[in-house]
């Protein structure tokens, strides 16, 4: 028996695809008719796809391509119209594309909302990451967000140039003091140092308003997004814990005494954003809680088995870290 190439659970043998479940597939794809395998290989699709290429990620070297599903129902690079973006692993960091759908998929296991995604193949079996897009309604249109970036009225090269607080404070203004917004955003940043996801930037967090509102005010985050285990690649020498430093006035005095950041720190930052200690305490307990099945989704993903390792001491290390001074 495989596991889900999206949700990463067993799949059924009656499933139609032996490395999806039905369910899971439908939900990301809209259709068990989809071809989850590229009609072109990994290196057919680079000589081909460059007319394609929306972006850059991981030390900017990632393509992110734009992917809809054809009359065929196939998945197909377009200039216009994606529903999907695909992000197929860069030379230089080879299993990115595993490594983020597992790192994804710890943010949905915590309760976190997380945009839906999977990994489908290349021709020749490699695997690729899949993202169904959120700023897209169903029948195409695009739907209005807003990024931190754009918040702050400041061009994209300056995304690290803010704190946590600072973007919390933020939040809290463009959403009219929605307290349950900045929690999200605290359990995100929980999240990102949970897994050493250490380029949570400020384009990396959006907001979008509900069907109807008419105001300038902001209702909820954009899904949780780009997500990587980025301490278990080998060959990447990882910035620091986070993408972004926590408080506005530097580090706290029990950063300065461990050399991390622990609950010390984020009961302060909570404390800034004005949420109560409970709803913090309990996520960090329900992390502990779910260790087993946090441990197990990593073990049952399709990276190397080096990287779970990794993946997995890295969860363990910074759940111990967390858990200090809760």
């Amino acid at each position: 028996m495989t596991n889900c190439k999206i949700s990463l659970k067993p799949v059924d043998i009656r499933s139609k695809y032996p490395d999806y479940r039905d369910s899971e597939f439908v939900a990301l794809f809209g259709s068990l008719r989809v071809d989850p395998t590229m009609s072109l290989t990994r290196a057919a699709f680079k000589r081909e796809s460059v007319r394609y290429t929306t972006g850059l990620s991981i030390s900017g070297v990632q393509q992110k391509l734009s992917i809809a599903i054809n009359e065929h129902y196939q998945l197909e690079a377009v200039t216009t119209g994606g529903n999907y973006i695909l992000k197929p692993s860069p030379e230089e960091f080879p299993h990115a594309a595993e490594n983020e759908q597992a790192a994804m998929r710890t943010g949905a296991l915590l309760g976190i909302p997380t945009a839906g995604c999977g990994l489908v193949s290349f021709a020749d079996d490699e695997f690729v990451y899949i993202t169904r897009r959120f700023d897209r309604a169903d029948d195409g249109q695009k739907l209005h967000q807003e990024d931190l970036v754009q918040g702050f009225a400041m061009l994209s090269d300056n995304k690290y140039d803010r704190s946590y607080e600072e973007a919390g404070a933020l939040i809290l203004d463009m959403t009219n003091g929605r307290k349950t917004v900045v929690l999200d955003y605290l359990r995100r940043i929980i999240h990102a140092y949970l897994i050493g996801n250490d380029d949570m930037h400020l384009k990396n967090t959006s907001l979008q308003r509900s069907a109807g509102n008419t105001t300038r005010f902001y209702d909820f985050l954009t899904p949780n997004y780009d997500c990587l285990f980025a301490g278990a690649f080998e060959n990447r020498d990882t910035g620091g814990f986070l993408a972004l430093d926590m408080f506005a006035d530097g580090f706290s005095d029990t950063f300065e005494k461990y050399g991390f950041y622990t609950g010390h720190d984020f009961l302060e930052l909570a404390q800034r954003f004005g949420i109560p200690e409970k709803p913090l305490r309990s996520f960090v307990a329900d992390i502990a809680n779910k260790m087993p099945t946090l441990t197990a989704t990593v073990d049952r993903s399709y990276m190397p088995v080096a990287m779970k390792r990794a993946a997995n001491a890295l969860i363990a290390d910074r759940l111990r870290a967390l858990q200090l001074g809760l």
